[in-house]
């Protein structure tokens, strides 16, 4: 049977982001060859050869590097004789099947390179040494110009040339001979840890060389650790290693086949303390790169060496067999093992720092403090900035809130005539109205926390800006109720109406900053925009069938805002021609009809800054001071409505005090 190659390496599955593959292929094949050929000083040489031109005359190593054009491997290891070229021209040889080969290797030399010229010299007897060479190259045969001679030097040493590194991997082909390495060493660590690795070392075309085994002598030595397991009959080792490379940044897991690495994640996305680098006892800052090796993972790696055929959990018919969910499970629960003793500290700040910003800024996740939600907060990363903290306890307690529901439909499951006697339904209706309980507090603490946030921001408001004037008037309106929509289109929780009055909340249409024609309570005319014009819902037992109690306009003021020209019109005339204009429309009851709100009593609140001229105003308007000089207040009989000038400062603190009582008991006091 003949193989196309071409056919075969077109179909052969490689990512244009692992543009490596070809040179870890080259790296093993080299370190097998050396131990097939049993001596002790096995040495990889590993030259690369860039394009001629720069990239770029500043910038890092990636960028001002030019791009790696070729990758030559030479070892001393058995070289290419009779039996292994003759494997290497079979596609799929099954010749290293017991070291988990699988017979392709060599072909990822292709689907990276152009082509790939061999040079071998290796012993054929005691006295005699043969030379051969060919080229594996992207033809049907693959192979061309193979040679055997007589050698001429009597030295093993075979010479892999990997030429014309195709354009759409030399993008993902790192430049840095750093780089290289640590990713070699990265894929190669089980033969480091191991301590069977020959001495590899790098070269670059400008004679910088770079020894892999040195580099992970300093980073690496002595910082192994092995955990073993068995799970469906199977034996795994689990080599967890504190490296110290400054390039590593997080802890990962990655599974190999046959010593070599095939799948790597992050170790966070199962244990969150392992977010970031960890501290040893000397003060050295280190990653855990943990390694996971076993016959399973050997027989269960695809051919391209880039993933595993785990079984989908549906596919679990046999007791053997495993999901990679549940091998995931148990390698974390050895990771865990060793990082125990690194990790009790961070978590224990990582605990004092969840405590310390729910006491401070967000008392509504207090409750996540018992200890029944201890393992949810332990899931929580370490060192995340504050505002990434409320996101993840907003997560979690959304979580929470989810499970309590699906408790509560638990609990209406079961059939009222057995509900009473039965102790597992007590204990589970108990722990429903306890968490029924502590999200209810939750939820009023957040209420709390959120009047608080909007007091601040009315305070920050009311305060000269960086501009060095102080905010416009429709910042503090829209702070108390967005503007230009009605009462139709904006939620409850979005309003703010509490800062001015409690009662205002209770209304039955609300209008802010819209004409007056468009008012759908009044059937007023006119372009006039009152800052808000709120008409209350009538009593419950009023003898009147007027629609309304009440009808209230306030009028927001620019802080400190002291110029009313007197060709203007100004604040009190102006909130006086709103209650004209809506006195003589006519307003609409419930179901359409028009009713005349002649009878009906008015108020209106001008808040602004006491300044010098609104005072002015005050006096001229017959208005009396209030007695807290916080004010001025008047009844105007004519158009019956009572008007009230408050200050900004009045508005702020009397809302600190009615609140006082509430940010005190979550302990969140405010200036």
């Amino acid at each position: 049977m003949q193989v196309d190659i071409v056919g075969r390496i077109r179909n052969l599955q490689l990512p244009v982001t692992q543009p490596l593959i070809p040179l870890y292929e080259c790296l093993v094949n080299s370190i097998e060859a050396i131990e097939d050929s049993g001596i002790t000083d096995g040495r990889i040489d590993v030259y690369l050869e860039r394009e001629a031109r720069q990239v770029a005359l500043s910038g890092n190593e990636e960028t001002t590097l030019a791009s790696i054009r070729d990758v030559t491997v030479v070892d001393n290891g058995v070289g290419f004789n009779d039996a292994n070229v003759k494997a290497f021209f079979m596609s799929d040889s099954t010749r290293k099947a017991n070291r988990g080969n699988k017979g392709v290797g060599r072909l990822t030399w292709l689907k990276v390179f152009t082509q790939a010229a061999i040079e071998s010299t290796y012993p054929q007897d005691d006295d005699l040494w043969m030379l051969r060479t060919f080229r594996f190259v992207l033809t049907t045969e693959g192979v061309e110009d193979d040679v055997v001679n007589e050698a001429v030097t009597k030295e093993r040493r075979t010479t892999v040339k990997l030429t014309g590194l195709r354009s759409e991997y030399e993008k993902h082909f790192p430049k840095s001979l750093e780089t290289i390495a640590h990713k070699v060493i990265d894929h190669l660590l089980i033969h480091f840890v191991g301590g069977r690795c020959p001495q590899i070392t790098l070269h670059d075309a400008d004679g910088q060389t770079c020894s892999l085994n040195h580099i992970f002598a300093e980073e690496a030595k002595e910082r192994a650790q092995e955990v073993a397991f068995n799970l469906k009959g199977h034996d795994f080792k689990v080599t967890v290693l504190r490296y110290q490379s400054s390039a590593s940044k997080n802890h990962t897991i990655s599974y190999c086949a046959n010593q070599r690495e095939v799948l790597e994640w992050k170790a966070s996305k199962a244990i969150p303390d392992l977010q970031g680098r960890l501290t040893d006892d000397k003060g050295e800052q280190f990653v855990f790169r943990t390694y996971v090796s076993g016959l399973y993972l050997d027989a269960k790696v695809s051919s391209e060496r880039t993933a595993f055929m785990f079984l989908q959990e549906s596919d679990l018919d046999f007791p053997v067999e495993m999901t990679r969910e549940e091998l995931d499970a148990q390698v974390v629960q050895s990771l865990r093992q060793v990082a125990e003793p690194y990790t009790t500290q961070l978590r224990e700040e990582k605990r004092q720092a969840i405590e310390e910003f729910i006491q401070q800024d967000a008392p509504q996740y207090r409750f996540q403090l018992q200890d029944r939600y201890r393992e949810r907060l332990a899931r929580i990363p370490a060192n995340i900035s504050r505002d990434q903290l409320d996101i993840e306890l907003y997560r979690t307690q959304k979580d929470i809130e989810l499970e309590h529901r699906q408790r509560a439909a638990e609990i209406e499951k079961v059939p009222l005539d057995t509900a009473a006697a039965s102790p597992e339904y007590t204990a589970l209706y108990k722990q429903y109205l306890d968490e029924e309980n502590e999200l209810g507090k939750a939820a009023l603490a957040k209420y709390v926390v959120h009047r608080r946030t909007i007091l601040e921001m009315l305070d920050a408001a009311l305060k000269v800006q960086e501009s060095g004037s102080y905010a416009r008037e429709d910042l503090v309106h829209s702070l108390i109720y967005p503007m230009q929509a009605d009462s139709d289109e904006v939620e409850f929780s979005q309003q703010n109406l509490w800062v001015v009055d409690e009662r205002l909340a209770y209304h039955s249409y609300l209008a802010s900053d819209l004409p007056m024609r468009s008012l759908k309570a009044v059937n007023a005319t006119g372009g006039d925009e009152p800052d808000l014009a709120i008409f209350n819902t009538a009593r419950a037992f009023s003898e009147t069938k007027n629609p309304y109690q009440s009808v209230v306009v306030v009028e927001f003021k620019r802080p400190e805002r002291n110029e009313y020209p007197a060709k203007e019109e100004n604040p009190v005339e102006q909130v006086l021609r709103y209650v004209r204009k809506i006195k003589e429309g006519m307003a609409k009851d419930k179901d359409g009809k028009t009713i005349n709100v002649g009878a009906i009593p008015f108020y209106a609140y001008i808040l602004c800054g006491l300044t010098p001229r609104i005072k002015a105003i005050a006096d001229n308007h017959d208005f009396v001071k209030t007695p807290d000089n916080d004010g001025y207040f008047r009844y105007h009989q004519s158009a019956g409505c009572y008007i009230e000038i408050v200050s900004y400062d009045k508005v702020l603190n009397d809302a600190k005090k009615r609140n006082r009582a509430f940010f005190e008991r979550l302990q969140i006091p405010m200036n």
